[in-house]
């Protein structure tokens, strides 16, 4: 049985070209940002780390975060960013302490139009892409992401604009999901 598992993975796909869109994400990540006032109330600050990394293959990024909202409990999880090439698009399942999982509460699902890669869940956030079709890191090494919530009518309103700074490279130094055995 162990061979037929061994052949398995000596036989599968390599990971889809569409996950080096998040390449550079690869790395240790940190922001000191702000909330908007508005649907859940006044803006508080918000301070996060995050950290990611390819999982073993390459078929999915893994992304571990820390983040800390105003005053709240520190919220810590783990995010899996696959690619589905069957529906063209990102899938996104993420696991925290802040609650049990939930079809709709801890899943998003990402496309790319107009350079951005936009994800849409819980909330909807979006980092705009370079000329190669990569998330683009800004001229002084940061990314940026914009967030959105519902209001009360369904409707997206603006939440908050994150600038992320590198911290940390990745250990291993893999760029890629084909880079990675």
């Amino acid at each position: 049985m162990a061979d037929r598992s061994a052949q398995a993975a000596l036989d599968a796909p390599a990971p889809d070209p569409e996950l080096q869109r998040l390449a550079p994400l690869l790395g240790t990540w940190t922001t000191q940002d702000h909330t908007q006032d508005g649907v859940y109330g006044p803006g508080v600050p918000v301070t996060s780390t995050e950290t990611f990394r390819w999982l073993d293959g390459g078929y999915f990024l893994v992304q571990e975060y820390e983040t800390t909202f105003g005053e709240e409990p520190t919220q810590r999880g783990v995010v899996y960013w696959g690619y589905d090439a069957e529906a063209g698009r990102f899938r996104l399942f993420f696991f925290s302490n802040n609650g049990p999982f939930t079809e709709d509460g801890n899943r998003y699902e990402g496309k790319v139009a107009d350079d951005r890669l936009t994800f849409v869940g819980p909330a909807r956030y979006q980092y705009e892409l370079d000329e190669e079709g990569k998330i683009k890191t800004n001229p002084d090494g940061t990314i940026s992401v914009v967030w959105w919530v519902r209001d009360e009518q369904g409707e997206w309103q603006s939440w908050m604009d994150n600038t992320f700074r590198k911290i940390r490279d990745q250990p291993d130094g893999h760029s890629r999901p084909d880079s990675v055995h």
